[in-house]
């Protein structure tokens, strides 16, 4: 009896990823700040909640860093846009001061989170056609 060897051996999973996608619609025009460019991005979730008929969403914003050459790229961007952005995520500590009351304030570390976007793309939506008008009776 002949064995065939496979030649293939199957690939594992990455060892790490840092891979985001995100879908929405830009909150104002990019920023150009010292050769990157900043951008502001609404995503929204809806849900159905099983004990009620009402829908119900939330909004999340999301700062994303285009760095050149894409920064360059993004610059015909407006608020409003539809964009698919593709990238990573990346935190970073920043010191801050805490309001404890009217007079008092405590520096405090707060991490952020942006996304450094790999790719930025403008999705075109198709207009709906328009409903043929019905003659009166």
């Amino acid at each position: 009896m002949n064995k065939v060897k496979n030649s293939e051996q199957p690939k594992a999973a990455p060892a790490y990823q840092n891979r985001v996608t995100l879908v929405g619609y830009l909150g104002r025009n990019p920023e150009q700040l010292e050769g990157r460019a900043v951008l502001s991005l609404a995503t929204k979730t809806s849900w159905k909640p099983k004990d009620s008929d009402e829908w119900q969403s939330r909004s999340e914003w999301h700062r994303v860093v285009a760095w050149p050459p894409l920064a360059e790229a993004v610059r015909s961007l407006a608020k409003g846009d539809h964009v698919i952005i593709e990238g990573e995520l990346r935190s970073n500590e920043r010191s801050d001061l805490y309001r404890v009351n009217d007079e008092t304030y405590v520096p405090t570390k707060v991490r952020v989170w942006d996304i450094r976007a790999r790719s930025i793309r403008k999705l075109v939506r198709k207009k709906k056609a328009a409903k043929p008008a019905t003659a009166a009776a």
